[in-house]
């Protein structure tokens, strides 16, 4: 049997095309950064996908029989250690860019997370050049440093992003807002925890699996080949967790990148806009145009947020009435 690559199932290498197909349906408007980064790391998905179920049929098709070959790192070196801290490292000052946009101010905790995120990413660089000189699984062991600290940062950069949002997001819901603004985020709260609890759950698993079983290091393997594939379906489910089809066009909305900071609302009196009125009649409200804020992000997915306005304005009705009697008079 000739040792070359195999051909990649269509299933397994396009999984991610429905949660892609569905951000692009949904959220085709976003900024071009933005869009660029969520396809950027489908391309890296679907190329991890590529290399690990080129091991697999490198360890158990054309090596079947062959226990040695089970020994043999072949391409996992690449496809593992080095794509999950870069896959980790994008999500994380995607992260990182969020609290930003909640909490501007927030340098020492921002750049403690980016730190964190950067040496867990040159921790998992370390340990894929470590791992493809050695060529032996067996002997993964022996990159203790580098692999501890590559799977210790990606957790606690996981949790420290956790603690700052749901911090964030819950002092801004705790600030007067009616009970609807708080039901949207203290759901917005329940998937950041979720999302980023799962890519720091699996982190701290092969952590404890990789230095409780020296003797079988191989054994983190598994789950490490899932952590790429984990921080990046997770961040485009926070991405099109955004939708809101079912809310009202006409709602005033609050912009979903700055959650509760900072009330955008898009309306404007008639004398901004272009749309003539007849002298004496009484302002009317336009709806603005406008779709992405200063950040080049779009808005039409935000969340809605209720406003009570308690002011008194003239209505076309009153102008009526008023009108009707000063002529009768």
């Amino acid at each position: 049997m000739p040792d070359t690559c195999p051909g990649i199932p269509p299933d397994i290498a396009f999984m991610y095309v429905p949660v892609i197909y569905y951000y692009h349906t949904n959220h085709s408007t976003d900024a071009t950064w933005l869009k660029t980064l969520v396809y950027s790391m489908a391309t890296l998905e679907v190329l991890q996908t590529c290399l690990v179920t080129a091991d697999a049929f490198h360890w158990f098709v054309f090596g079947y029989g062959n226990m040695a070959r089970l020994d043999d790192t072949f391409l996992n070196s690449w496809d593992v250690p080095l794509l999950d801290a870069v896959i980790a490292l994008i999500a994380q000052l995607f992260y990182c860019w969020r609290i930003w946009i909640l909490r501007p101010k927030s340098y020492g905790i921002l750049s403690a997370i980016i730190i964190v995120a950067l040496t867990q990413c040159g921790a998992g660089i370390a340990v894929a050049i470590r791992a493809n000189e050695i060529q032996k699984l067996s002997h993964i062991g022996e990159n203790l440093i580098p692999q501890a600290i590559w799977l210790s940062g990606s957790a606690l950069a996981d949790i420290m992003i956790t603690a700052t949002l749901s911090w964030t997001l819950l002092m801004a819901g705790s600030k007067g807002l009616p009970e609807r603004s708080r039901r949207i985020i203290n759901r917005i709260v329940t998937v950041t925890v979720e999302t980023n609890s799962l890519t720091a759950g699996v982190a701290i698993l092969s952590l404890i699996i990789f230095l409780a079983v020296p003797a079988h290091s191989a054994l983190v393997v598994p789950p490490t080949a899932v952590m790429g594939k984990l921080y990046t379906n997770c961040l485009v489910a926070v991405l099109n967790h955004r939708s809101q089809h079912d809310e009202p066009a006409s709602q005033l909305t609050l912009d979903s990148h700055s959650m509760g900071m900072s009330s955008r609302t898009r309306w404007q009196s008639s004398k901004d806009t272009t749309s003539p009125r007849s002298p004496g009649k009484p302002p009317r409200l336009y709806r603005s145009a406008s779709s992405k804020d200063e950040y080049g992000v779009n808005t039409t997915q935000s969340f809605p947020l209720s406003v009570t306005v308690m002011q008194d304005v003239e209505t076309d009705d009153d102008y009526k009435v008023r009108t009707s009697e000063s002529r009768t008079r």
